[in-house]
């Protein structure tokens, strides 16, 4: 049997591809420059580059650690989440220009909750450059929602 050491999300120390937390960030700070009207920070906690956009009481946070997952959230609760534990480098600055375009047209909009059917959560859509983006609660958000909690 191998002596090979498990790596989180299955991408072995030999992947030159792999896109670490530090390069991710690098990637978000050059996607953010060109927001100067919204309130932007960016950091490196708990493994995981983010990016916090701001616009009065309206924010939505990207995050990743690199080639593994992609996230979403907004202030409201609701996100938008991608595993990915295959992506290339070039993969993963598409797929995180994408999230910040999905942040940014959030905290620039006026997009609201609406009630969702079944669990009892909300989905909020979101157009962005002419797509429509759907943003769910995480489900134990949606169980409390449903419980009246």
């Amino acid at each position: 049997m191998s002596e090979r050491r498990f790596e989180w999300g299955g991408l072995g120390a030999d992947r030159g591809d792999y896109v670490t937390a530090a390069e991710a960030l690098a990637m978000l700070e050059v996607l953010c420059i060109a927001q100067a009207d919204l309130a932007v920070t960016t950091a490196l906690r708990s493994g995981a580059a983010w990016a916090r956009f701001e616009r009065d009481e309206r924010w939505a946070l990207v995050s990743t650690p690199g080639s593994r997952w992609f996230s979403v959230e907004t202030d409201t609760g609701h996100r938008l989440q991608l595993v990915d534990a295959n992506s290339s480098k070039d993969q993963s600055a598409q797929l995180l220009a994408a999230y910040v375009d999905i942040a940014e047209a959030y905290v620039r909009g006026d997009a609201r909750p609406a009630r969702g059917r079944g669990w009892g959560g909300s989905t909020l859509t979101i157009d962005v450059n002419g797509r429509r983006v759907i943003l769910t609660q995480p489900l134990a958000r949606r169980v409390r929602a449903m419980l009246g909690r």
